[in-house]
């Protein structure tokens, strides 16, 4: 069975490990490797974190010890010591809502379609609330969380206050969702 070793993305790299050993193994090679070609690890801008372990050695490179974070954000996703599903999900939310009200403008113009206006926020609100949705440990509560979100944003879109009494399979049916 193979095994995801490292996660390289230009100038980022994350380096995945089962033990401590092997991460101080990977880190030296890496060293090695990048001073073969004229590069150095910024001992600063590098991070450390635990995913679900009790040790709580530090890594060191060096003899320069390596700052261990909670969490730390890797090509748009939030990877932390508790796996990161929630605080992704959190950060995803609050980055697609931050779309969402730059949007006011269009939800508001009332010479575009609702149709045209579902289909904007197909686009651009909910491809920035889903990006990298396939990392995440799928749950209930976690489902929940981002349909209370796009509910409360289709309902705006579609100006259903909340007086009215909508049930959500009508919202969905009628914004095709």
């Amino acid at each position: 069975m193979e095994r995801l070793e490292d996660l390289d993305y230009a100038d980022d790299i994350c380096l995945l490990a089962r033990r401590f050993c092997d991460m101080e193994e990977k880190l030296t090679r890496l060293k090695e490797e990048a001073e073969l070609v004229g590069l150095h690890i910024n001992i600063n801008k590098t991070k450390g974190t635990r995913v679900n372990t009790s040790n709580m050695q530090k890594f060191r490179l060096e003899e320069m010890e390596i700052e261990k974070v909670g969490s730390f954000v890797y090509l748009g996703s939030v990877v932390s010591e508790s796996g990161g599903t929630e605080e992704d999900v959190a950060s995803r939310i609050k980055k697609a809502n931050g779309v969402f009200v730059q949007l006011y403008p269009v939800w508001r113009y009332l010479n575009i379609s609702k149709e045209v206006k579902v289909r904007i926020f197909n686009t651009n609100v909910k491809s920035v609330l889903l990006y990298a949705c396939g990392t995440w440990e799928t749950t209930n509560q976690i489902t929940k969380r981002l349909q209370i979100f796009v509910n409360k944003c289709l309902r705006q879109i579609m100006n259903i206050k909340w007086t009215y009494k909508i049930t959500n399979e009508e919202l969905w049916r009628i914004t095709h969702q």
